[in-house]
């Protein structure tokens, strides 16, 4: 079948899938959340299909079909395209993977018909060899069903319900084996077998919590792991006699399983610090995932869904850090309580004060005593034990007047 120059030049730009390119070093992780991956598109990876004749298409030019490569790390993975009239754009290469309900457009008969393109996705090449597909179609091809064949069949079918653009069955069943084998997968494709299929769930791996802390001479935990994965590889560095324990607190194993929980036990005598751990795994991005542009809402690209399923790598690390155990504090020895003095207990009748007896020898006149100062007078009285102080005090100064007296007199009468 002939194709006109224009024709060609518009299924090249508008109408292509892509290989997607996810290989094993494509990563999800971030604080345990799944990160989307991602592909660039690259011609060099495109696989060719037959040419289809659509019935918007003018006889005898038709339509082309192919698998448009991306790459990312080398690995590749197929898709085919999900939105006719939106060309790839190659000057802005990268694709994301997205959720359905995140389909660029939303007035597109993708939404309404996503699962019956899944179906389709899951029931013909590449996810099924080509012997598998003829098998599950009733073996009505010429010659067996080639790699072209099937791709022009499956893209036409996708079409039908990602666009509402109908293959010319009448047409290429009157052209060549080629057309016809085409046009015979496109009808079991798009027949009463297919009964749609829903969306899977994308590759996950996370850790909850990502990160604890915790004291020396604990356990710290758990953390629990989720993943779509059947293993997870588990690594770790941490500290000499720090350990990641199961929840019967033996050793962990290096390969745990989805709803697994661990701790990390920190011996008493461990100084503060703290270590990391990494879970890694391969986990499957099933065929129906849908890629559209990195940058969709400035730069607008075709949309791909993959066309088959492949093991992508997940990741995800979890930390922890611990304080050193509290230093007991010695409980101080008490000391002897020393034995009070005793207080002494004053006389019930005070002592009393001689009276001097004057001497017949006069004396030097005795200067006058100060007086003293009284004392600041005590909070609480003193309890009387006594004469009082001052009775005392105007006796003593009383027999030294009488003293003094007497001296006078004599030294008078001698002196007459």
């Amino acid at each position: 079948m002939s194709i006109h120059p224009t024709r060609r030049r518009l299924g090249a730009g508008a109408l292509a899938a892509g290989l997607l390119v996810l290989g094993p070093a494509t990563a999800f992780a971030l604080a345990g959340v799944p990160v989307s991956p991602r592909a660039e598109l690259n011609q060099a990876n495109d696989v060719d299909g037959l040419d289809v004749m659509l019935e918007r298409d003018v006889p005898p030019s038709g339509t082309e079909t192919r698998l448009v490569g991306l790459e990312d790390d080398g690995a590749a993975l197929w898709a085919y395209c999900v939105q006719f009239f939106e060309p790839l754009n190659y000057d802005e290469p990268q694709m994301v993977e997205v959720p359905w309900n995140e389909y660029p457009d939303p007035d597109s008969p993708f939404h309404e018909n996503r699962d019956e393109i899944h179906w389709i996705l899951q029931n013909s090449y590449p996810v099924l060899d080509l012997n598998e597909v003829e098998t599950a179609a009733g073996g009505e091809f010429n010659d067996g069903l080639s790699v072209e064949e099937a791709i022009g069949g499956t893209q036409a079918a996708i079409w039908l319900l990602s666009d509402e653009l109908p293959l010319n069955v009448a047409y290429m069943e009157a052209g060549s084996e080629s057309e016809q084998d085409a046009a015979a997968l496109y009808t079991y494709l798009t027949g009463e077998a297919n009964v749609g299929i829903g969306d899977q769930p994308e590759p996950e791996l996370s850790l909850t919590p990502a990160s604890l802390s915790g004291e020396a001479g604990t356990v710290i935990g758990p953390f629990e792991v989720s993943t779509t994965a059947d293993v997870v590889d588990v690594t770790a560095d941490l500290p000499e006699g720090v350990e990641l324990v199961d929840s019967e607190g033996t050793t962990l194993p290096a390969q745990i399983t989805d709803g697994s929980t661990f701790s990390v036990d920190v011996p008493a005598d461990a100084a503060a610090g703290g270590g990391s751990f990494e879970l890694t795994a391969e986990a499957s991005l099933s065929a129906g995932r849908l890629f559209i542009a990195a940058d969709y809402d400035k730069h607008k690209s075709q949309s791909l869904i993959l066309a088959h399923s492949d093991e992508v790598e997940v990741s995800v690390e979890g930390t922890v850090d611990w304080t050193a155990e509290p230093a007991e504090t010695p409980t101080p020895t008490p000391s002897e309580t020393p034995s009070e003095s005793p207080t002494p207990t004053p006389s019930d009748t005070p002592s009393e004060t001689p009276t001097p007896t004057p001497s017949d020898t006069p004396s030097e006149t005795p200067s006058e005593s100060p007086t003293p100062s009284p004392s600041e007078t005590p909070d609480e009285e003193l309890p009387d034990t006594g004469a009082s102080p001052t009775l005392l005090l105007a006796v003593g100064l009383g027999l030294v007047a009488a003293a003094a007296f007497l001296l006078r007199r004599r030294f008078a009468g001698a002196a007459e």
